[in-house]
């Protein structure tokens, strides 16, 4: 017998109820369309009370806890996820206009140069051959994988007599972008962070250096949290880099350094708008660590923007970007 067997809705409710959960009418709806597995598991773990669950070996909640603050959370981490999501595919765009920009500067008097090994970083040698293999299983040339182009790319080699870099990054990821970025040649790499660097010195009115280190270490930790949010896992507490000590409000500082300013503003502002619309329902010291699991202790103008009445809140959150 399955140490997890299966549960009807009602039976659902009632381990719910037993270790402390109080429910409602909407209870069974909510359940039977988001799962129990993703709405309780996932987001049960602010809830619990560690020393009775400890003690009891299973789950139990803190006193007072209800299924509502579960979903409450549940919903307020899928808006998290929406929200950062715009923002990567900002961050993600920018990486793969420079990187085709440069690249086919460099090589301008070549055809496809983005399929001459020769053209990266030769120490790196063998993922190079991955990431041209990739490339070409999207030119639908790689005998071993042979999907239907995109109707963009099959215009161009129907038409013309290659596919230009900038229209085959776009079908690529943001992992394959920034994987040929991190093989390119330093020399090449500098030039792409240089781009940034222009970029940046337009929007903020400020010259910075963008180094390839710091470049990498930011669409490393982009490309991590924009994973976690295509997959719908949970973000509000999700640590990434080797470390896994890079919180999503850490992140921050990684997409200022490559969004327009307005973007990053507004980014800081739909947060804050977010976590000032939940503490507004939330107990202070459940509110407490949901800031804390966030990494967001220190985020300038939490505790001003907590103090704005709902109605404002989302008044503004109504108005275009």
């Amino acid at each position: 017998m399955m140490d997890k067997p299966f549960r009807t809705i009602e039976e659902q409710i009632a381990i719910l109820n037993s270790r402390g959960v109080a429910t409602d009418k909407s209870t069974p709806e909510v359940l039977a369309r988001e799962g129990y597995y993703s709405v309780v598991n996932g987001y049960k773990d602010l809830y619990l009370d560690p020393a009775a669950t400890k003690a009891a070996g299973e789950d139990v909640f803190r006193k007072g806890t209800t299924f509502q603050d579960i979903c409450r959370l549940f919903r307020f981490d899928r808006a998290l996820r929406q929200t950062f999501f715009r923002y990567f595919a900002i961050a993600e765009a920018a990486l793969k206009s420079l990187c085709a920009y440069h690249f086919a500067e460099a090589h301008q008097d070549e055809p496809e140069p983005y399929l001459n090994a020769t053209n990266y970083d030769e120490c790196q040698r063998t993922y190079v051959d991955w990431l041209i293999s990739d490339f070409e299983s999207a030119l639908a040339r790689n005998p071993r994988k042979k999907p239907q182009p995109k109707a963009y790319l099959e215009h161009y080699l129907k038409n013309h007599d290659e596919v230009p870099l900038w229209v085959l990054l776009r079908y690529m990821t943001l992992g394959q972008a920034f994987k040929f970025y991190c093989y390119q040649t330093e020399s090449m790499r500098n030039k792409i962070a240089k781009g940034f660097a222009v970029l940046y010195e337009l929007s903020y009115g400020e010259k910075i250096n963008v180094s390839p280190r710091r470049l990498t270490q930011a669409y490393d930790h982009i490309k991590d949290f924009r994973n976690i949010c295509a997959h719908e896992e949970r973000l509000y507490c999700a640590r990434v880099s080797p470390g896994h000590d890079i919180s999503v409000v850490d992140a921050l500082s990684d997409l200022q350094l490559v969004l327009p300013k307005n973007e990053a503003a507004q980014l800081t502002n739909d947060i804050l708008d977010l976590l000032a619309s939940i503490g507004e329902d939330m107990r202070e010291a459940d509110f407490s660590r949901l800031v804390t699991s966030m990494g967001a202790e220190h985020l300038p103008g939490l505790k001003e923007r907590r103090n704005v009445p709902r109605t404002s809140l989302e008044a503004r959150v109504a108005q275009p970007a």
